[in-house]
């Protein structure tokens, strides 16, 4: 009989050993360091934390987000599915699979991605946009919210941006323009570098977050 651990706790904590063991966090603060180490152990890859980009204030900020309500904006289904709903309000908002973006995609000839995202901009106001997938969606979000800036005293634009396209083709591109852009548009945002990434590491990232922001809210309580 084959012998290995399952205890859920047991495996948790022994990762988060082998993660403290084996990777380098110490320029990251006490929570970027807890969430640099879920989005290790939802990767597989302890070098992934190279090429992690968490811009100031992100964790705070979607703090703030939580505190205040939000509209949680999914590029996939997949994405969507992996939130966990036990810290939601709402439903996330995913449109990429409606019949409607799919027909608009089809006469567009855009990614059903991309039309996804144009129907975003009525809940994009203090939003939580998480992309695990689609980089075009990335592309798409940044055009619009780079559009809206112009328009500072009407603008709405997301509390936080958590980017993590995954693949060969513009997922490198669209993570490195967010991170050189995202101060330009005022949005804080967390992604990963590179061609790494995906809806599981996507989802972990936020669904630490929510754990982390609950952790607060019980310990202000005690």
């Amino acid at each position: 009989m084959l012998k290995y651990e399952k205890n859920p706790k047991i495996i948790q904590k022994h990762a988060l050993k082998e993660v403290e063991e084996k990777t380098d966090l110490s320029h990251l603060s006490s929570l970027e360091k807890e969430l640099a180490q879920h989005i290790v152990i939802a990767s597989g890859d302890l070098t992934i934390v190279d090429d992690l980009r968490i811009s100031e204030n992100a964790i705070e900020k979607s703090f703030e987000a939580f505190e205040e309500g939000f509209d949680l904006l999914c590029d996939t289904d997949m994405v969507a599915a992996g939130i966990k709903q036990k810290y939601l309000a709402d439903e996330p908002i995913c449109l990429i699979n409606k019949a409607n973006v799919i027909s608009q995609a089809k006469s567009s000839k855009l990614s059903r991605s991309m039309v996804a995202v144009e129907l975003w901009k009525p809940y994009l106001a203090d939003s939580c946009v998480v992309i695990g997938k689609e980089s075009t969606a990335l592309f798409r979000l940044i055009e619009i919210l780079k559009e809206t800036k112009k328009d500072e005293e009407n603008a709405k634009t997301p509390a936080l941006i958590i980017a993590m396209p995954v693949g060969c083709s513009g997922a490198s591109e669209s993570k490195s323009y967010l991170w050189k852009h995202h101060e330009d548009i005022d949005i804080p945002c967390i992604t990963i570098l590179g061609n790494l990434g995906g809806s599981d590491v996507a989802t972990m990232t936020m669904n630490t977050l929510l754990k982390m922001y609950q952790a607060r809210l019980d310990k202000q309580k005690a």
